[in-house]
């Protein structure tokens, strides 16, 4: 990772921003990773000529974000609105614990103007009136090509509307996506193969069932013909495991939380979740409890799995010159077809003195041209024209399978209660863990899960 931030950082030392009055010329590459073969020239990052030189001089504003990526592509942004403003943009990173922090600073006020966080923390904010309402902003300051019906429908009704407010603008969209080798998925020999294991065709898996099939065929220890050691790996370190099993929830007639905030999952659906987890790491890296993104990612552009499930950026990471599989991935939307919905918005403070500057920068970071800067640090469009762009959509062929697992992406990864989503999220986690770990059967965990879930969710609810 940091070896990827270096090279961010030096790309972004050699883009080119040309100021004349109103006019800005801005060169950005899209694909670092790939040798910055894709560029664009971005002419409307000053907002139809509505950020004018000087106009916020003497004014500040703090943005308040994750550390890595997000922190350096909202860095960009900043240099760039102080170039064509004058108005300055502090970018307060926070690498540890971002959430109690910046609940804290929302509860004493006064620090921040802007906070970048997932979706549902923006509404548990806006529940308790720390986020502005950014309906009058947009209608006073927004510029003429504003256009907020060009963000994603889905996405956008799920990101900025809350509790009748608009509550932010969508930075960056993410859902958890199924990425396969679709070099051993063609390969002839292979499809021979399978067919006469099972009597029938080889093809990317659509149902829980076929992925458990599909994971087994390409597992050494089950099929030692195999030409791969296993058939499936992801991210399942604490914090990460969750996800695997929303994605596997839905098909089974399930999810996290119903409308109502009863518990989703004691149907059934909860409990072969879980179950099928169990098999399905029989198909995986037996250290696989150990990998978080980096090393999860790593494997797979090792060429150590033939599928993975995993959010927007491996599409990029696996083209990466030095990945193993460049050019053998595919992208399909997870099987199952209830992929984890993520996702990371912009807000406005309450209690921010200078609203309408704050507007105007975050109305900048998620223009049409906005949206570009930020793609080559895995902050992907959440407008629907920048995936028309010839530029763009040669960028990655990942864009059309993100597209359609943002189509159908109901549960959130974060639980979208007020408040509630970290401890839901631990529970949850913990459950699982053990559970795939060994010291739980999946009874006993979807036991402990509804117990503990169900008496947060209640304590919760109490407070709404």
């Amino acid at each position: 990772m940091k070896k990827l931030v270096a090279l961010f950082l030096c790309i972004a030392m050699l883009l080119s921003i040309t100021l004349a009055g109103a006019e800005t010329s801005y060169e950005t590459v899209l694909n670092p990773l790939a040798g910055g073969d894709l560029k664009m020239t971005l002419a409307n990052l000053d907002l139809d000529g509505t950020l004018q030189p000087g106009m916020y001089e003497g004014q500040k504003i703090v943005v308040a974000v994750s550390s890595d990526n997000f922190q350096y592509s909202m860095k960009e942004f900043a240099d760039l609105f102080h170039e064509l403003t004058g108005g300055e943009v502090e970018v307060q990173s926070n690498p540890d614990d971002l959430f109690t922090k910046v609940q804290l600073a929302l509860s004493t006020g006064g620090l921040y103007d802007v906070v970048c966080m997932p979706i549902a923390y923006i509404h548990s904010y806006a529940y308790s009136g720390y986020i502005a309402d950014l309906t009058s902003l947009i209608d006073q300051y927004a510029a003429p090509g504003f256009d907020m019906n060009d963000f994603i429908p889905g996405l956008f009704n799920t990101y900025a509307n809350y509790a009748n407010m608009l509550v932010a603008l969508p930075y960056k969209p993410d859902t958890q996506m199924f990425f396969y080798r679709k070099d051993l998925f063609e390969d002839e020999a292979i499809q021979a193969q399978f067919k006469a294991m099972y009597g029938m065709d080889l093809v990317v898996p659509t149902t829980n069932e076929e992925f458990l099939r599909t994971a087994q065929f390409f597992t050494k220890s089950i099929n030692p013909d195999s030409p791969v050691d296993y058939g499936f790996s992801t991210m399942m370190s604490k914090g990460n495991s969750r996800f695997s099993w929303f994605n596997r929830i839905g098909e089974y007639g399930g999810s996290e939380l119903n409308d109502d905030f009863s518990l989703g999952f004691t149907d059934g659906s909860g409990l072969k979740a879980l179950e099928f987890m169990n098999e399905l790491q029989k198909c995986a890296p037996a250290d696989w409890l150990s990998f978080d993104w980096d090393t999860a990612n790593t494997f797979f552009c090792q060429g150590n799995a033939a599928m993975m499930e995993q959010w927007p950026y491996l599409g990029t990471l696996v083209e990466a010159e030095t990945s193993v599989v460049k050019g053998k991935v595919g992208a399909a939307v997870c099987p199952g077809e209830s992929p984890t919905l993520g996702g990371w918005a912009l807000g406005i403070t309450a209690d921010s003195p200078n609203q309408e500057m704050a507007f105007k920068f975050i109305e900048m970071c998620t223009s049409k041209d906005g949206e570009c800067m930020k793609i080559r640090y895995s902050m992907d469009p959440c407008r629907t024209s920048n995936y028309s762009r010839d530029v763009v959509k040669d960028f990655s062929d990942k864009y059309e399978a993100m597209m359609e697992n943002l189509a159908v992406a109901t549960q959130l990864a974060d639980t979208d209660i007020p408040y509630g989503s970290a401890e839901i999220g631990d529970a949850e986690e913990i459950a699982i863990q053990a559970m795939l770990s060994g010291e739980l059967t999946p009874e006993e965990a979807i036991n402990q899960m509804t117990e503990q879930v169900g008496a947060i969710v209640e304590d919760a609810k109490g407070d709404m």
